[in-house]
């Protein structure tokens, strides 16, 4: 049975389902619906609320530029204030009723005749729309390790982006895999909380000292009456992430060698044992992985109720856990702290697009896009946080930029009189051809370590956009004809295709 027709379906309601939802309606666009696989929007902040859970980029560039908030409560928010946040801009743009919640997308067919792209709804309904924004975002199908032994531990295992809020320490022996942001914040709670704590730091991360504000009544209120003063502070965070992005890129090593100076600073001044500092002294360059700002992880592994392990977990027993070297450790509960499937982008949905081709397979090697939103054979179909597009800084401003390009690129289709916009097979190897050239110089391809940002961990990276939030603007605005095919639509083809539709 055929459903509705809707012009422009966005799949998500994180920051890209947000910024695509506020663009469409700056643009007069108002013929759209979100579809939202949870019970409640906020993507990542709605799935990670473990102990401790904040972003470690500054809030004021954290946020949608078009929706500043005077009421953050620090410089690092945690979970719990940006999900507020969200749900705010929700009800500011007057989108709740837009939102189908619990409504998840399983697959998408393209239709040439009619230029539309038919819709599969996990409970076998349908929808038709012209226009389909995929913004999930890259970090929304976390990773699981699937380790022997697993099933029989007789504790209790928990990822970090599934926490249980029932869960307590006290008392208890807690592992702690990983050495990402997540572990970075959450292995001081479990230090505080529980009786001992084996942190396993297979690949120690550069952790650099945190800059904390703390904004009271009177703070918020400045912020409210002069809200210059956020767009200063927003500026100043664009600027530095900027000028820090570009030395990455550039494999400035004048720059990577201060930066590592006042890491090395930062270390020593929290671990004394010169063995634990050796354990957590990363053998890459600064940036090659993803910083993270901590002023109490160092500390935490440095108390002595911690037990640091620089080797990975490859099995469970009933009672704890075992390194690769054949240490054994007993543990009560286990937390996954081991991030997300970063590479595997839109895996969740079974794209299908002219001539039957489909987008798992064509990027079963590697995922590749046109500024990171179009996909060649795949018209009218735009990735948010698509191949190539995660910042070092605040990934809203990406965001932002490629929802700007959606509405321009279906504003430019439309005033040609076009059904479809899509990329040329050209433009797309073009674009790609230059990303490979220029992230053959990066830290993030020759920083010397393995990362979520590549294939396989060492291969090509592919998550990485090679350059600052200003360069990325700069591509995303900057659209050539040339690397377009805007389709008319064939009017008899389509009415046949209406009439033989309705007949069923």
């Amino acid at each position: 049975m055929t459903g509705e027709t809707i012009e422009t379906v966005i799949i998500g309601a994180g920051f890209s389902g947000l910024s695509a939802a506020h663009e469409l309606l700056t643009s007069g666009r108002n013929d759209f619906v979100l579809l939202e696989q949870a019970s409640e929007v906020g993507g990542v902040w709605r799935d990670n609320q473990y102990p401790n859970a904040a972003c470690d980029v500054p809030a004021q560039l954290y946020s949608l530029s078009f929706a500043p908030n005077a009421e953050w409560s620090c410089n690092y928010a945690p979970w719990h204030e940006i999900l507020a946040y969200m749900n705010k801009v929700v009800d500011d743009l007057g989108i709740r009723d837009r939102i189908r919640f619990e409504t998840e997308l399983v697959a998408a067919t393209w239709e040439h005749n009619s230029g539309e792209w038919l819709l599969t709804l996990a409970d076998a309904s349908t929808i038709r729309c012209r226009f389909l924004i995929s913004a999930v975002g890259a970090l929304s199908r976390p990773l699981i390790p699937d380790l022997p032994g697993m099933d029989e531990f007789r504790g209790e295992i928990l990822h970090t982006a599934h926490w249980h809020p029932d869960v307590r320490l006290e008392g208890k022996r807690v592992a702690v895999i990983g050495a990402g942001a997540s572990a970075v914040q959450v292995v001081p709670y479990a230090v505080d909380t529980a009786a001992e704590v084996l942190s396993v730091v297979r690949t120690p991360p550069y952790v650099m000292p945190k800059p904390e504000e703390h904004y009271d009544e009177a703070a918020k209120a400045r912020f409210r009456a002069k809200p210059e003063e956020m767009d200063r502070k927003r500026k100043e965070h664009y600027d530095f992430f900027t000028v820090s992005t570009d030395a990455q890129a550039a494999m400035d090593t004048t720059f990577l060698d201060k930066v590592e100076a006042d890491w090395r600073d930062h270390l020593e001044s929290a671990v004394a044992d010169p063995d634990l500092r050796r354990l957590l002294t990363p053998n890459y360059r600064w940036g090659c992985r993803r910083p993270v700002v901590s002023n109490v992880y160092y500390p935490a592994l440095a108390d002595p109720k911690t037990t640091v392990w620089d080797v990975g977990i490859v099995a469970f027993t009933p009672t704890g856990v075992v390194g690769s070297d054949g240490r054994e450790w007993d543990a009560d509960v286990v937390i996954l702290a081991t991030g997300f499937r970063g590479t595997e982008l839109f895996e969740g949905v079974d794209y299908t697009g002219i001539g039957g081709r489909q987008l798992r397979k064509e990027w079963a090697s590697e995922p590749q896009a046109w500024k990171g939103t179009l996909v060649y054979g795949f018209p009218n179909l735009f990735l948010i946080t698509g191949p190539n597009t995660q910042a070092s800084g605040s990934i809203i401003g990406i965001i932002e930029a490629q929802t700007r390009m959606v509405v321009a690129l279906i504003d430019l289709a439309d005033r040609a009189g076009a059904s479809s916009v899509a990329v040329t097979e050209d433009a797309q190897r073009r674009y790609n051809e230059w990303l490979d050239a220029v992230m053959a110089g990066t830290v993030w391809q020759i920083g010397g370590c393995a990362s979520w940002y590549r294939v396989g961990g060492t291969g090509k990276v592919v998550t990485k956009y090679p350059g600052s939030l200003a360069s990325f603007e700069a591509v995303t605005s900057d659209l050539d004809p040339d690397d377009l095919e805007l389709t008319v639509l064939d009017r008899a083809a389509a009415d046949t295709e209406d009439r033989s539709r309705a007949t069923t």
